[in-house]
């Protein structure tokens, strides 16, 4: 009956999905309520130990993560019943709240291998990252894993109309095991929201999403790249499409610098920055273990001449803040 997640995991604030998110200031106000889930180090590459690659970082993580199978002592596996005390383990295959952290690309099938040997759920939250944000249709595709359950949401509808889904492995939940009526809700798969779903379902299957995604993402990211070489505050970026990250540091490039960051809110936000002799603003995404990461989400059809304009903002802002702080 118990649940795996990760550290920086993000999975909703309701009582339920709260559960499951690491944060512990989203359960602090429904009191005691059952078990939590039990959170799992998560591998951010950017802050991995000395010494190690990302790969051995994740390797490390997993093998860790298997030991908690070898005796009964361990606290989840029975060795003579054969069975463990958790169902499922709940991620986002790229964390979306914890700051667009992506991991190494042998983490996930080396993981799935032990949730396989004992008999434990995969469930991929796509909320954040599904319908081609990271250029695939989901964000697990780029890791080669097979889940068995998907849930998805937000982009299904593009926001006019609230509408969540799951898919599943036919075993998990088909007719006979999950008839019409097993669930229900008094706005669930309201007319609007499905037909909304159905459109973007089929104006994504008309267009090469993909192509398009990844070389707006590689642009964009080339771009972040570009000001992180002239800007040590820039400790860390990285990106998967249109899934990218910023993380602002101190002058060392690393210790995280959340109050530089917030000077940089503020200052977007203010409306006094300059682009082509007009004054404007730039809204900044806050995420990270830290709240000292820009999470960079933009639409699937941004431009190449938006992605510039951005860039040219962003220096600005961190040039601003710097001199103001």
């Amino acid at each position: 009956s118990r649940m795996f997640a990760f550290e920086g995991g993000y999975h909703g604030r309701t009582l339920g999905a709260s559960s499951i998110t690491s944060s512990y200031r989203y359960r602090r106000r429904f009191g005691h309520f059952g078990d939590r889930a039990q959170f799992v180090p998560f591998p951010y590459p950017f802050r991995r130990p000395k010494g190690m690659t990302a790969e051995e970082y994740a390797d490390k993580l997993v093998a860790e993560f298997a030991r908690l199978f070898e005796t009964e002592y361990h606290g989840v596996w029975d060795p003579k019943a054969n069975e463990s005390e958790f169902a499922a383990f709940y991620i986002e295959t790229i964390q979306g709240t914890g700051g667009y952290v992506i991991p190494p690309m042998n983490f996930y099938p080396a993981l799935k291998k032990v949730l396989d040997q004992y008999g434990i759920l995969l469930v991929v939250d796509e909320v954040q990252m599904g319908f081609y944000r990271t250029g695939k249709l989901w964000s697990f595709e780029h890791f080669g894993i097979n889940p068995d359950v998907v849930v998805f949401g937000k982009a299904l509808t593009n926001g006019l109309n609230p509408l969540a889904g799951l898919w599943a492995r036919e075993e998990l939940i088909n007719p006979e095991i999950f008839p019409v009526g097993s669930t229900h809700s008094t706005f669930a798969s309201n007319p609007l929201g499905t037909a909304l779903g159905l459109e973007v379902m089929r104006m994504t299957a008309e267009k090469d999403y993909e192509q398009q995604i990844m070389q707006s993402g590689a642009y964009f990211l080339e771009g972040l790249k570009d000001l992180q070489s002239r800007h040590p505050e820039i400790g860390d970026v990285d990106g998967l499409g249109l899934a990218l990250r910023a993380e602002i540091c101190q002058a060392d490039g690393f210790t995280p610098n959340k109050a530089l960051l917030d000077k940089m809110v503020d200052i977007g936000l203010s409306g006094t920055l300059e682009y082509q002799g007009q004054k404007c603003g730039l809204v900044l995404d806050v995420g990270g273990y830290y709240k000292n990461v820009i999470t960079f989400a933009p639409s699937l059809e941004i431009s190449r001449a938006e992605i510039d304009q951005a860039l040219v903002l962003l220096e600005q802002l961190l040039l601003r803040a710097k001199r103001e702080l």
